[in-house]
């Protein structure tokens, strides 16, 4: 009976793991960056600044994000890229965008 509870405990967490937000770190940003608030204004996207999947961003022109997702890979959102942070890193994943970035501390 303990194994079996133990098991469920397991399965239980595992689905929470699989199921939790994703978050970025931003490392840089160059020209115009923004991001949605919740009151629906935009507001500039700041270095160390952390965001989540749901998160949504606009990339102006000649503009660029690099953001740390928690496996430290460095992920480039190239300029004229907007939509929620999930969508963005899934289009960069896609069109081989995402590279490891040698930054500066």
């Amino acid at each position: 009976m303990k194994k079996f509870f133990s098991l469920c405990v397991v399965f239980i967490l595992f689905g929470f793991a699989l199921f939790a937000e994703q978050s970025y770190l931003v490392r840089a940003v160059s020209g115009k960056v923004t991001y949605r608030e919740k009151d629906g204004t935009w507001s500039p996207v700041k270095v160390g600044m952390r965001i989540t999947d749901s998160t949504t961003v606009a990339t102006g022109l000649n503009s660029t994000m690099v953001v740390v997702s928690g496996a430290e890979n460095s992920i480039v959102i190239l300029p004229l890229k907007t939509g929620s942070m999930k969508d963005v890193v899934a289009y960069s994943a896609d069109n081989t965008f995402m590279r490891n970035v040698a930054l500066k501390k």
